[in-house]
């Protein structure tokens, strides 16, 4: 099948995991007409019905499908699957479990495409839906399978959205990087055919955002001027005829900025159906049409656009921090004009984004919503709903409504800062603890009556190993276990483990873990180079085979994540 990739990456827009609601189970006769379709006749003719006569699309993928099971032939049927997939793009219920049977079917076919090019689909529409993890789970697994067929499109493809994720979780260093590595593997496509121009151009034009969004004027602009050079009569010319607008618009040169974003929209809306079109790039011209129009001081326009950019913001459900902005000016607009039941739709919407946000986008700084935090948007919420009791008591029940999520909210706030403070206590604790050694317990040759089956030498002998363990540090070696160990000492696993849960007090798993935990915390603590290791790296280093596990041992002894005592150790560094 020759079509394009990029094609292949775009045609699917939402997926889900539920199978009950589809109706592909039942059983489908092939028409007489179709019988003798060959693979590729069946493909074609579904592509030239599936955007006009769904009806007429669904015979075909289905035929293809069933050709490809009585065939019992896995690479066809894995595109009979993705057939109907495209066909129900818009059905996110039915879409997913289509994918996820191309998946079955070409996960071990190492197929050029398949299934790596579903993982990337999948990964995008997480992102959409702001599950970040998700999305990252299958771009790695996308990753995976591109690697293993060899097809650097598809891997170039992968780490390019990997850029735009970590560009909206704020990490515009590590966005740049992965960025510019795209670009000079698009570069040496250039002028091969019309698809990998565009490539190259959008991966150009997502460079430039990310250097705007990190300050760095200078650098966007020599970008900005080298994709118009290069766009001339090319698809996409409009991506940097917009960053060159936004360009005005920060250096206050409003009517160029307005001149040149408006000329961008209708071909934004000629190119709206094509597979490289990306609605946000419509939500920044609508967002920076406004703020020009408001600098302007013309409001009429301005708040039409900033309108224009919540329907599409809605009818997309695409939450990003830029999308603050827009509804920190409707807000202020409406509470200008004293109306209160639109100044309230959009305290919603924008508290709808900030929840998104600091639910899904963990790592996104601070100053995203520090123009208007939550504690005013709340405080002025309730002065608002206060107000429309009075003024119209039949809207009492919708009042009720708002009231309520308005105290799941606070108990949420109330319960995040709380947790909040219980770990800075804890690791304030940690923080002033000196580094004894409480893992030695009284060694005398009377210990608990567990260990009274064991002898005395015997007893004394383990203990003083145990203490020379200690001493050298043993307990950072990986894949200890009570028989290697109690071997090494001239015993038997069995006594050995009665002496460290006696004397010890605990399990001989528990005891080496907390020796671990107490050497790193130390270690932390006074050694600069070792806190710039990663979790994972600290993890190897003191005898863990995997950082889960550190993490679980350190949460169990201390109470707090070792991310966050780094995270505090490096804060409490930078104050002093």
């Amino acid at each position: 099948m020759n079509f394009s990739s990029q094609k292949l990456l775009t045609t699917i827009t939402f997926i889900t995991l539920f199978n009950s609601f589809l109706g592909y189970g039942q059983s489908f006769q092939v028409p007489d007409s179709l019988e003798g379709k060959t693979y590729g006749e069946l493909y074609d003719s579904f592509m030239i019905n599936v955007d006009s006569i769904n009806q007429k699309a669904e015979i075909y993928a289905k035929t293809y499908l069933e050709k490809g099971l009585i065939e019992k032939n896995k690479i066809q049927t894995a595109w009979g699957y993705y057939l109907l997939a495209i066909l129900n793009k818009k059905d996110s219920l039915k879409s997913i479990t289509f994918l996820d049977s191309v998946i079955s079917y070409s996960q071990d076919l190492n197929d050029n495409y398949f299934p790596a090019v579903i993982f990337i689909n999948k990964g995008l529409i997480k992102e959409r839906q702001g599950l970040f993890t998700q999305a990252i789970d299958n771009y790695l697994k996308a990753i995976e399978f591109s690697k293993r067929s060899k097809n650097n499109h598809l891997l170039y493809t992968t780490k390019h959205n990997i850029a735009l994720l970590k560009r909206k979780l704020g990490r515009y260093e590590e966005a740049k990087s992965i960025f510019k590595e795209c670009l000079n593997f698009e570069a040496k496509k250039v002028n091969r055919k019309i698809n990998d121009s565009i490539s190259y151009l959008i991966t150009l034009s997502e460079l430039i955002t990310t250097y705007r969004f990190n300050k760095e004027i200078d650098s966007a602009f020599t970008l900005i001027n080298k994709g118009i050079q290069y766009s001339k009569k090319k698809n996409g010319a409009y991506l940097f005829l917009l960053e060159d607008g936004i360009q005005d618009y920060h250096n206050q040169n409003y009517e160029s900025a307005l001149q040149k974003i408006n000329s961008t929209i209708p071909l934004f809306f000629e190119v709206r159906n094509e597979e490289f079109f990306e609605s946000y790039n419509l939500i920044e011209a609508y967002l920076y049409l406004g703020k020009t129009y408001r600098a302007l001081l013309d409001d009429v326009n301005s708040i039409q656009y900033y309108k224009k950019a919540d329907s599409l913001i809605q009818s997309i459900d695409y939450v990003i921090p830029e999308n603050r902005a827009i509804y920190i000016e409707l807000i202020n607009y409406y509470k200008f004009l004293n109306e209160k039941e639109n100044q309230l739709i959009y305290i919603n919407k924008l508290l709808l984004v900030d929840s998104v946000l600091n639910t899904e986008y963990k790592l996104i700084n601070d100053r995203i919503i520090k123009e208007y935090d939550t504690p005013k948007l709340i405080a002025e919420k309730e002065q608002i709903i206060a107000s429309l009791e009075k003024e119209n008591t039949k809207k009492s029940f919708q009042n009720i409504i708002i009231s309520v999520l308005l105290v799941i909210s606070v108990l949420g706030i109330g319960f995040y800062y709380y947790k909040q403070r219980l770990y800075k206590r804890r690791f304030l604790k940690l923080l002033e603890e000196k580094n004894i050694d409480n893992q030695k317990k009284d060694q005398s040759n009377d210990g608990p009556s567990g260990s009274s089956s064991i002898s005395k030498e015997t007893l004394k002998n383990l203990l003083d190993k145990l203490q020379q363990f200690e001493e050298k540090q043993d307990y950072l070696k990986p894949n200890l276990n009570t028989k290697d160990l109690a071997k090494s000492f001239g015993s038997n696993s069995s006594y050995l483990s009665k002496v460290v849960n006696s004397f010890k007090e605990k399990s001989f798993s528990s005891y080496i873990n907390d020796l671990r935990i107490d050497f790193v915390i130390d270690k932390l603590k006074s050694d600069a180079i070792y806190r710039k290791y990663t979790i994972k790296a600290i993890a190897q280093e003191i005898g863990f085979n995997n950082p889960e596990a550190f993490s679980k041992a350190f949460y169990k002894k201390t109470g707090i994540y070792p991310s966050y005592f780094l995270k505090e150790l490096e804060r409490q560094t930078d104050v002093n």
